[in-house]
């Protein structure tokens, strides 16, 4: 892994909130809809949503106005620095469909490769847009304003061990997102404990789990601020970026995300039934009411969740139909083959890549490009909220519910170079913005 540094980090003054900073933090960026940036402006005058996604002003540049509200809370104490460079545990205790949890992660400043090269492996595809916008972000605050989430591999727990240590004291900071989930923070100061950990995660390599937008974009920010000429010789600067490392040899929970398709011209279910049988073995699950289409739904979603431990597969769900179906790849090998992509097999026989190529393209004429532009495709992560969406009175027409992606999926794809596409992996739970914050070119002294 690239170096890991201790730094300075910018916080909210968790004394002046009663110890408590649910009311300032937020779920990342690209979480965020337009009623719940309105919800989480209206919870705290000084929410963390006013820098991090700033509502647009007449006659005002709403990243220089972000900017500013960052620095004139800096000044009046209501966000604080650390006097002295840290390395700070997170810990996220979760509901996961396993049960109570807690996922433990490291937060440090780490070192920009150039994406898709070095030890820092990107799992996923990446748009233009999100990293323009986020590009303008930081180079107006000059700062990390939200995290980075890397996963490395530690089978003896040995950066676990340490962490843990830390965090048998009381915490620094402590927050509860929108969905429950108890976030806290506890600092690393003792230089023995951070050479400890440097030392154990230096030889590894790592991936990005989420925030491949916002780590492109500091790669990017990295190489403006070389050809303007600034030194980087120093942690707290564009050489590195705000992350949280987590242990992919934990227990890690993935959710699957599914997609919900609107606007596809003469959908007709029974069509594309008869021409995915030529690929798939469908399963019907019949229903006459609504008492027996939660019955249905439910064996349908089990034998999704069974069956795709041994090969790819998906439900589907549609508007006005009396059942529910399972989609399951009959020949992995023939199927990967009709993806018509160079990259490897591994890649190729995702299920989601058979649902785009082999239904979504082929049948519902919805392509990369379509799927690039945003068109045809909204996705969830909730598979009964998507089924009744599908056959609630809106725009959808079909949902095709798929299974996490597997950790091993994850290792033996990124290993070969390959990204999957958009969409595909959902960490739980995300990250939570405005706990740690990172100024940019600040002194080591």
């Amino acid at each position: 892994m690239p170096r890991i540094h201790p730094f300075k980090a910018a916080h909210f003054d968790a004394a002046k909130l009663g110890g408590d900073l649910t009311k300032v933090t937020t779920q990342p960026y690209d979480r965020i809809d337009a009623k719940l940036q309105d919800e989480y402006a209206a919870r705290h005058a000084h929410n963390i949503i006013r820098i991090i996604l700033r509502k647009e002003e007449p006659g005002k540049d709403k990243y220089r106005e972000a900017a500013g509200t960052l620095e004139d809370w800096l000044a009046k104490g209501i966000l604080v620095q650390d006097s002295k460079p840290a390395l700070y545990v997170y810990h996220q205790t979760c509901t996961t469909p396993q049960g109570r949890k807690i996922r433990k992660g490291l937060s440090a400043l780490v070192q920009i490769d150039e994406p898709g090269k070095g030890k820092i492996l990107p799992h996923e595809q990446t748009h233009t847009g999100p990293k323009i916008d986020r590009f303008k972000l930081i180079s107006a605050a000059r700062a990390h304003t939200e995290q980075v989430f890397f996963l490395y591999s530690d089978p003896e727990k040995a950066v676990n061990r340490i962490c843990d240590e830390a965090a048998r004291g009381k915490p620094d900071f402590i927050a509860t997102d929108d969905l429950g989930e108890v976030h806290t923070v506890w600092r690393i100061g003792d230089p023995a404990r951070i050479q400890a950990i440097q030392k154990a995660l230096e030889a590894k390599d790592c991936i990005i789990a989420d925030g491949h937008h916002r780590y492109e974009t500091s790669w990017n920010y990295k190489q403006d601020c070389l050809a303007r000429g600034e030194k980087l010789d120093s942690p707290q600067t564009a050489a590195n970026v705000l992350a949280t490392l987590v242990n992919m040899d934990d227990d890690l929970t993935i959710f699957g995300t599914h997609r919900l398709c609107y606007d596809v011209p003469a959908f007709d279910l029974a069509k594309v039934l008869a021409a995915a049988k030529k690929v798939f073995d469908i399963r019907e699950y019949a229903f006459a009411d609504a008492a027996a289409e939660q019955k249905a739904r439910a064996m349908m979603l089990e034998e999704l969740r069974v069956t795709g431990l041994e090969k790819p597969c998906f439900g589907v769900a549609a508007k006005a139909s009396q059942a529910h179906y399972l989609f399951v790849v009959r020949d992995v090998k023939a199927a990967a083959a009709q993806v018509k992509d160079p990259r490897s097999e591994d890649w190729r026989s995702l299920d989601v890549c058979l649902l785009h190529t082999l239904v979504l393209e082929a049948l519902l004429g919805i392509g990369p490009k379509e799927l690039a532009a945003e068109m045809n495709v909204e996705f969830l992560r909730s598979a009964d909220e998507a089924v009744e969406k599908v056959r609630g009175a809106g725009r959808f027409q079909v949902a095709f519910l798929v299974n996490p992606v597997r950790m091993d999926q994850i290792q033996r794809v990124v290993r070969k170079g390959e990204r999957f596409p958009q969409k595909t992996t959902d960490f739980y739970p995300k990250l939570l913005t405005g706990l740690l914050l990172c100024r940019l070119n600040v002194s080591e002294t």
